[in-house]
């Protein structure tokens, strides 16, 4: 997961935590969450190529915000990972106690 983190530490003005962001975190805000890895086998057995899932979780004062965000996580990890398979859009959610909203979106991608 650190090239992951690596890839997009320097997005949210660098509030990109994992699981879970601090009570002090302040918005807009990233929080990536590894949802599964597994090793790719293919006909030939076992490759070292691993297949890795990660939710990544935009929380903004803004839906545009919290769009834009996941724009740039998908630009960064172009720029750094190159094999992003598939993105697929979570949810959209709004917290009325807090006025913030969240877009999660979940990645997959080949290292």
């Amino acid at each position: 997961m650190q090239d992951f983190y690596d890839a997009i530490k320097h997005l949210a003005g660098g509030e990109v935590y994992a699981v879970v962001a601090p009570q002090s975190a302040q918005y807009p805000t990233l929080v990536y969450t590894p949802i599964d890895q597994a090793s790719v086998v293919s006909l030939d057995g076992p490759d070292p190529i691993r297949r890795s899932r990660v939710q990544v979780d935009a929380y903004a004062r803004t839906l545009a915000q919290c769009d834009q965000l996941q724009d740039q996580v998908l630009a960064a990890l172009l720029a750094c990972i190159n094999t992003v398979a598939d993105v697929r859009m979570g949810l959209i959610d709004f917290d009325e106690e807090a006025r913030i909203y969240r877009v999660s979106v979940d990645f997959t991608y080949y290292r």
